[in-house]
């Protein structure tokens, strides 16, 4: 699926990209953050989506392989709960090659789409399968 991307944001912990084709934003980890780092990296996404009142997002954690559990409580019980106030109805996390990642996604994918009715969180392997998802919602 070809489409258009334009960088918005980088930093050395993450990088943020929008996808106009699609009108969403992609967030990428390009470093493993954890506790305030890694929350004021989201709290920036939440600020983006926002602003340009995205109902969609996807966020690639393949460049690290695991999360903190304290911080994937805290995207269940406040992060995600927010988007979801704001109107977000898809979010599309594509994870790392490997047997951990794949399995914490899943758990995630389960938590997320679990919190409301409104809101379906999925995972893939890559960015592409993971537009296609959302191209369809």
């Amino acid at each position: 699926m070809a489409t258009s991307t334009t960088a918005i944001e980088e930093t050395d912990i993450y990088t943020v990209e929008w996808d106009a084709a699609l009108d969403l934003p992609v967030f990428t980890w390009d470093e493993y953050a954890a506790g305030e780092a890694f929350r004021e990296g989201a709290r920036r996404w939440e600020e983006i989506i926002a602003d340009r009142s995205a109902d969609k997002y996807i966020v690639n954690t393949a460049g690290v392989t695991a999360h903190d559990d304290a911080d994937k409580r805290w995207l269940a019980e406040e992060w995600v709960p927010d988007l979801i106030d704001k109107g977000v109805t898809r979010g599309a996390g594509v994870y790392a090659d490997s047997a951990i990642a794949s399995m914490e996604m899943e758990e995630v994918e389960k938590q997320l789409s679990s919190l409301d009715p409104d809101f379906e969180f999925r995972a893939f392997a890559s960015n592409e399968e993971a537009k296609a998802w959302l191209k369809d919602q």
